[in-house]
């Protein structure tokens, strides 16, 4: 159903959106990827061609989510709009709102490009963060698409702000539009690595690999494969029920102690780089009284969050890997990209 159709993909060299790009030209689509950096273009030919697909199914335009100039040309002749770009910072900033202003002005500059356009969907990556940060309800509580991030909580981070106001924002801009609206709401994100470009998300495995991870607090999270998550944005772009929908992502739950575990087991050679001790909780607690940063860390302390990841299964098809199995492939790939040596 997508052969033929151009489709915009905004921040295209991200880890996410690089699995998206692969999956949309291997189903016969041309994609328009937006890129601040035009030289960045061939990392995307070098990708196709490793994935044995051809380069004339991806095209590059120059934009800035922080300016207004190009969103016009970038989404016209679209049918489908994917708005992956949003600022992923390593470390946090310490205003709370810091990245406020470029995650959600970007996505409404995409978002009023894409209505003005007439494009008929738009897919946004948006994240687990906007749905269940700032919440002190019981552990047994099971998060789901109407559930929305306090941004006023003092232990959310900078990050989930950014991402619960930018989700936000694109529901209002599309609030009673012909352009429908998806969001994708991925745990955190693992598996393979497409360049030796790692991104955010794999630093916290390429640490401990790395021998730079000494210790570890007690803490559990939902994880999801990068390529389940590319499936999902692909089936949201023409499933109808999807439409007007949030679909949260997880493959199952891990704690980093069961990531070590993991690591040891795969590869017993790393067995002394990687982290053998638990940080004490009533440490980071102490910490957390004189750091905001160390605050935000104090309160995801404990067992993963519950997540609703049934609507992704029923309405959209996905069948998820499961977390080792993200876990093993992104170690796999740092390898092989040669970010983490033996």
């Amino acid at each position: 159903m997508l052969t033929g159709e151009t489709i915009l993909v905004t921040g295209c060299t991200g880890f996410i959106a690089k699995h998206i790009v692969v999956e949309l030209v291997r189903r016969g689509a041309t994609v328009r990827g937006t890129l601040r950096d035009p030289s960045r273009a061939i990392q995307i030919h070098r990708i196709l061609r490793n994935e044995g697909l051809p380069i004339e199914g991806f095209s590059s335009v120059t934009t800035d989510l922080r300016e207004d100039a190009g969103w016009a040309d970038a989404v016209r002749g679209c049918r489908f709009v994917m708005h992956t770009a949003s600022p992923f910072p390593a470390y946090q900033p310490r205003s709370k709102f810091a990245l406020v202003p470029a995650a959600r002005g970007g996505t409404v500059r995409v978002l009023e490009g894409a209505e003005n356009a007439g494009v008929e969907r738009v897919v946004l990556t948006s994240s687990i963060a906007s749905i269940y940060y700032g919440h002190d309800e019981s552990p047994r509580r099971v998060f789901g698409e109407g559930d929305w991030s306090r941004v006023e909580s003092d232990s959310i981070s900078p990050y989930a702000v950014s991402k619960t106001e930018a989700e936000r924002a694109a529901w209002n801009v599309l609030e009673g539009s012909a352009t429908q609206l998806v969001a994708i709401n991925p745990s955190l994100v693992f598996g393979p690595l497409l360049d030796a470009r790692p991104g955010t998300s794999a630093s916290l495995i390429r640490l401990m690999m790395g021998g730079r991870l000494p210790a570890f607090p007690r803490m559990g999270f939902g994880v999801v494969d990068v390529r389940d998550v590319a499936q999902a944005h692909v089936a949201a772009l023409t499933v109808p029920d999807a439409a007007g929908r949030r679909f949260v992502l997880n493959g199952g739950n891990l704690t980093l102690s069961d990531i070590v575990a993991i690591l040891t087991e795969t590869y017993p050679d790393l067995a002394r780089r990687l982290p053998r001790r638990e940080v004490p909780d009533g440490l980071i607690r102490f910490a957390a009284r004189l750091s905001s940063r160390v605050r935000m860390l104090a309160a995801e302390l404990g067992p993963a969050k519950q997540l609703d990841a049934g609507p992704a299964r029923s309405v959209l098809g996905l069948s998820f890997r499961s977390p080792e199995e993200a876990v093993r492939s992104l170690a796999d790939s740092l390898f092989r990209e040669g970010l983490v040596r033996r």
